[in-house]
C-alpha cells in the first residue's frame, strides 16, 4: 500500500522540527544541521522572491555534488520554480546553447565553471558560488544572495507540483527535459528505502554526476532523516578516506570507480559500508567479485533512467547476483517485458522493457519530444532485456543500438564484453557502421592497456573463437580514449559522429 508523498520541503521541515541539531550535510570538515539547511534554503527563497522568480521561473544548475546545490534545489521547488542542473562536463558551446534553450530567470554557477556560462542575458541573473573570496566578480556572490533567516521552513509545495526538470543524459538521442514531480521524486527515495532497508542512522555518499539525478545525491538521507557527504571529487584515496572518516554506510558510483577503489585502496577499512551501489552502466562480474573480496561486500548493480526518476531495478544485499544483472524490480514499479506487437515474452527471452508506477514521469516539458508508452499507460525504456527463472533481469542492449547485419541481430554490449575480457584491453565500444552488401556491420573503437601490443588482426582472431563470423567486428580502431557523457558513459552518439567525420 502507498504512503501518501511527501514534498521535499515538507521533509526538510519535519526534520528542522524533529531534529534540528542533527547533521544532514558533511562537507569539506564542516557539518551543516537540518536547522541551519532551513535557515539557508529560507534565506534563498527570500533573494528569490526578491529577484520576482515565479512559479514555473527556470533556474539553471552549474554545480557540482556541494551544498548549494541541495539548498538551490528546495528553495527553488517549495516557490515552484524549476531547477534545471546542466552538465557542465561539455564544451562552452554545448553548455551555452543549452542554457540558452532553458532561457533561466537565474543561474547558479561554481566558481571554478563560471568560463563555461556565455555572460549574456539568457542566463539570467547569475549567482556565483565563490571558491575564493578574494576574487571580485560583476555578478552576486552566493553569500550575499543566500543569507541565513532564523526560522522554519515552509512546506507550501504539494506532491502533484514539478519538483524540477530532469534532462536525459543525450547518450543515444537529443536530451529531453523529464517532468519529475515531488510524488515522483519521493516513490523514487520510498523504493530506494525499502530495497535497502535505509534508516535515519545511515550515512549517504552518492558519486553521480550532479547533473544526472541530482535527488538522489540528498533525498535519501533528507526522507529518513539521515546524513549525507558531499564530495567534489571522484578520486580513489580521497573517496576511501571520505568512507573511513565519515563512517559512510552506503554509496552509489558508477562501475569503474568500484574498480579504482579495490585497484587501488584495498587496505583501507571501510567497515562501516554495508550498501555500494553502482548504476549508469553495466558493472562486470571482475569489479564486483574484486570489490567483495577486498572489502567484504558486493557491489550491487541497479538500473535507472531519467524517465522512472532513478533506480527501477536493484540487487538487495540480501539476493544480488555479481555477473551484472541489473537486479529485481524496486517496490512501487511494475516491470514487464514485452514483444514488437506489446505481447509478454517467455521468461528468458528478450523484450523491451516497459515500466508504469508512481515514480515514473507523466512525460517531457519539450514540445517536440515523444514520451512512448503502450496502450496500458507502461513508459517504454527502448531498453532490450530478459528476465531469468530467478526473476532477475539481465541489459542486452539499447534498443537503437541493436544491429542487424544482413538481418541477424547483433547486441554491442555483447561484444564489449567479451572484448574486454581480452587481457590487453582497457575500455571498448562498438556502434554499427554502413556496409554495401551486409547494410551495417559492428565496428570496434580499442582502447589498449599501457605496454601491450595488439593488432586488429590478434583482436579478430580472438573474437572468433567466441562469436559466429557475422558478429566479428569488420573494423577495428585503436583510441587512445573513447568519448563520455558526464555520467561517465560512452557517448556512442559523439563516437559515431567522429568516425562519420573522419577524426577518429
Amino acid at each position: 500500500m502507498k504512503d501518501h508523498a511527501v514534498t521535499l520541503n515538507t521533509a526538510l521541515r519535519q526534520n528542522c522540527l524533529k531534529n534540528p541539531g542533527k547533521v544532514f550535510i558533511r562537507y569539506r570538515h564542516r557539518e551543516i544541521t537540518y536547522e541551519k539547511i532551513g535557515w539557508l534554503v529560507l534565506g534563498f527563497s527570500e533573494f528569490l522572491k526578491e529577484l520576482q522568480v515565479k512559479k514555473n521561473d527556470r533556474i539553471c544548475l552549474v554545480l557540482p555534488r556541494i551544498p548549494e546545490l541541495v539548498i538551490t534545489m528546495l528553495a527553488a521547488s517549495d516557490m515552484g520554480a524549476l531547477c534545471v542542473p546542466v552538465n557542465y562536463t561539455t564544451e562552452k558551446p554545448a553548455v551555452t546553447a543549452f542554457i540558452k534553450h532553458v532561457c533561466p530567470k537565474v543561474t547558479v554557477v561554481y566558481e571554478k565553471l563560471l568560463h563555461l556560462v556565455d555572460l549574456q542575458t539568457f542566463a539570467g541573473t547569475i549567482v556565483v558560488v565563490e571558491t575564493d573570496a578574494k576574487i571580485k566578480h560583476e555578478h552576486i556572490p552566493w553569500k550575499s544572495a543566500c543569507y541565513k533567516k532564523r526560522g522554519i521552513v515552509e512546506a507550501r509545495s504539494n506532491p502533484n507540483d514539478l519538483a524540477y526538470l530532469n534532462y536525459t543524459t543525450g547518450s543515444t538521442s537529443d536530451p529531453k527535459g523529464a517532468l519529475a514531480t515531488h510524488a515522483n521524486v519521493y516513490y523514487n527515495t520510498l523504493s530506494a528505502i525499502e530495497a535497502f532497508k535505509i534508516t535515519a542512522d545511515d550515512t549517504h555518499l552518492c558519486m553521480f554526476a550532479s547533473f544526472a539525478h541530482p535527488h538522489e545525491i540528498f533525498c535519501r538521507a533528507l526522507f529518513t532523516g539521515g546524513t549525507l557527504a558531499l564530495l567534489e571529487e571522484i578520486n580513489p584515496k580521497t573517496i576511501a578516506n571520505t568512507i573511513m572518516d565519515d563512517s559512510i554506510t552506503m554509496m552509489m558510483g558508477i562501475a569503474p570507480l568500484y574498480d579504482m577503489l579495490f585497484s587501488h585502496c584495498s587496505g583501507y577499512n571501510m567497515s562501516a559500508l554495508r550498501i555500494a551501489e553502482s548504476g549508469g552502466m553495466f558493472t562486470r562480474a571482475e569489479i564486483s567479485e574484486g570489490f567483495k573480496n577486498s572489502f567484504g561486500i558486493p557491489v550491487l548493480s541497479v538500473w535507472g533512467s531519467t524517465e522512472t526518476s532513478g533506480i527501477a531495478l536493484a540487487n538487495r544485499p540480501d539476493d544480488y547476483r555479481l555477473d551484472g544483472s541489473m537486479g529485481k524490480p524496486c517496490p512501487y514499479y511494475d516491470i514487464k517485458v514485452i514483444e514488437e506487437d506489446g505481447r509478454e515474452v517467455t521468461t528468458g527471452d528478450t523484450g523491451e522493457m516497459v515500466i508504469q508506477g508512481p515514480a515514473v514521469v507523466a512525460g517531457y516539458i519539450d514540445d517536440n519530444a515523444e514520451f512512448l508508452s503502450d496502450e496500458d499507460g507502461f513508459y517504454k525504456s527502448g531498453d532490450l532485456v530478459r528476465k531469468d527463472s530467478d526473476g532477475f533481469y539481465h541489459f542486452i542492449e539499447r534498443k537503437s543500438g541493436l544491429l542487424k547485419v544482413a538481418g541477424l541481430k547483433v547486441y554491442p554490449l555483447q561484444l564489449e564484453i567479451a572484448i574486454k575480457q581480452h587481457p590487453c584491453i582497457d575500455e571498448a565500444a562498438v556502434i554499427g557502421i554502413e556496409d554495401r552488401s551486409r547494410g551495417v556491420v559492428p565496428a570496434a573503437f580499442i582502447v589498449v592497456k599501457q605496454g601491450c601490443n595488439l593488432t586488429a588482426a590478434d583482436l579478430s582472431q580472438y573474437m572468433r573463437s567466441k562469436f559466429a563470423n557475422y558478429m566479428i567486428p569488420r573494423k577495428v580502431e585503436f583510441v587512445s580514449e573513447l568519448p563520455k557523457i558526464g555520467s561517465g558513459k560512452i557517448d556512442k552518439k559523439r563516437l559515431k559522429k567522429l568516425f562519420e567525420d573522419g577524426n577518429i
